[in-house]
């Protein structure tokens, strides 16, 4: 069974308070026995040298305990003994000689016998000793049937006044033990029950207080919990920003090297025919002339389409691209952005339907998506191979496609594609130019347009691009700034 904080708490104070009530108790007891013991011994000591002394004067000194008392004497102490000392507690009286004979006793059985070590010679040497009786031993065999348990008192005596020698007499007095036991048990059962009332009150009085400071733990743990699930949260979080950080700081290292070697090419190939433009011997070859400004022109188409698609992203990203909706057809605006296309345009096969229904859109931001995805195709297809760029109404919805029949692009990258600066080649190597925004801004702003794009590909075969426009876009207010708006420039 599963204890909480009260509970063990409860177990514990209680066990513990149980054995404090025992442990105190039971140093009571043995304190009120030692009490005991030392008033018997009192009492024996008093019986012994206020009342039997003045007999035992009567009966000699000296040499005259070589011998059991004589008649007289003995039977005067014996009718002392048995009227005012042989009362409860007392059980029984023996007079010894220094000798160790007994010269008394009221078992006359024991009159005239000697026992080995009785009595001891710390008794002898003048000292009052107590002890509780073993039974056991020869010289008590006549106290058994008295009691369980005896006290005896070994009081010496000096009956000439004279305490520098040994004691002319030694008094033992037997004690019911039994008698100090029962005191000693009475104490115990009291002190224990006072002891157990008083740590009973102490314990209840104690227990609304745990009770209130375990909900308030309980409190704290289920805030501190919270806030270690937060704090959990928030490291996450940070560990995931991080991670961004580093990812956009490679992408920026990445885009930057890109970049500067995709403006370079084009640049270095425009100042390459300019500065040969500019040789004497090509001043008058009109051939040669009409090949270079054609080259710096496809060169120059090239370098604007890299800036628009910069700028645009830029545009897109900071969420400033605003729909400007006006009707158009769309028919010849795919006409116009192929015609952007000079060298390539042979292999681009338009097939928009006659009677296709004008688009109610931002008709720039469409000439962009038209010219990012001509572009990606022609990129990435064989020379002599078709672009199919089709378009028509279905179910309310522009739907323009892009066909290639180029290397196609596996199914794990499909969509990576449409992120910043991605480019399924990443080596430096190659094939393929372009700084991998064409396909994000793409669909940027199809989303932007309140449409989408999706994509059909096998790598080998070719790739088809999608795009789902709603006919009429919703007219929007440009927002103060927003004046200023990049042309795809096909």
């Amino acid at each position: 069974m599963h204890l909480g904080l009260v509970g063990r708490f409860a177990l514990a104070s209680g066990i513990v308070f149980v054995l404090i009530a025992v442990g105190l108790s039971m140093f009571a007891s043995k304190d009120l026995t030692r009490q005991a013991e030392r008033s018997a011994q009192f009492h024996s000591v008093f019986v012994a040298d206020r009342v039997m002394r003045y007999a035992l004067e009567d009966a000699g000194t000296g040499d005259d305990f070589e011998q059991p008392l004589p008649r007289r004497a003995f039977n005067r102490l014996d009718a002392l003994v048995r009227s005012r000392i042989l009362q409860d507690p007392v059980e029984r009286v023996k007079v010894y000689a220094p000798s160790g004979l007994i010269l008394y006793s009221d078992e006359p059985r024991l009159v005239g016998r000697t026992f080995e070590g009785e009595p001891d010679e710390e008794v002898l040497d003048g000292a009052v000793v107590s002890e509780v009786t073993d039974l056991d031993e020869r010289e008590n065999v006549f106290e058994r049937p008295l009691a369980s348990r005896l006290y005896s008192t070994y009081t010496p005596l000096w009956l000439a006044g004279d305490t520098s020698g040994p004691p002319d007499l030694v008094v033992e007095i037997y004690q019911d033990y039994g008698v100090i036991q029962a005191e000693a048990s009475a104490f115990f059962r009291s002190r224990l029950l006072s002891f157990g009332v008083a740590l009973v009150i102490l314990y209840l009085a104690l227990l609304p207080i745990v009770l209130r400071a375990s909900r308030a733990l309980r409190r704290q743990n289920v805030q501190l919990e919270e806030q270690a699930r937060r704090l959990e949260e928030l490291l996450a979080g940070e560990q995931r920003s991080v991670a961004e950080l580093r990812t956009l700081n490679k992408m920026q290292s990445d885009f930057a090297a890109v970049a500067s070697h995709e403006l370079r090419t084009p640049l270095t190939a425009i100042l390459g025919y300019v500065k040969t433009l500019k040789r004497p011997e090509f001043e008058n070859d009109p051939v040669a002339r009409a090949e270079f400004l054609g080259a710096i022109e496809r060169q120059s188409d090239r370098l604007f389409r890299l800036i628009t698609n910069m700028l645009t992203a830029a545009h897109v990203e900071h969420h400033q691209s605003t729909a400007e909706v006006q009707p158009f057809d769309l028919a010849s605006l795919v006409e116009e952005v192929a015609e952007g296309f000079h060298e390539s345009g042979s292999r681009l096969v338009l097939r928009v339907p006659p009677g296709t229904p004008e688009l109610e859109s931002d008709r720039v931001l469409v000439g962009e998506i038209l010219a990012n995805l001509i572009d990606n195709a022609l990129k990435y297809s064989a020379a002599d191979t078709p672009v199919v760029v089709g378009a028509g109404a279905s179910d309310g919805q522009m739907v323009v496609t892009v066909h290639d029949s180029g290397v196609g692009i596996a199914p794990q990258e499909q969509q990576r594609i449409f992120e910043r600066f991605y480019q399924s080649d990443q080596s430096a190597t190659r094939r393929f130019g372009g700084v991998g925004l064409g396909l994000h801004i793409v669909r940027e702003l199809a989303h932007t347009l309140g449409g989408s794009i999706r994509l059909e590909s096998e790598p080998g075969v070719g790739t088809t691009f999608i795009v789902r426009l709603p006919m009429r876009l919703p007219a929007v207010t440009p927002p103060a700034g927003a004046a200023e708006r990049v042309s795809a420039g096909h």
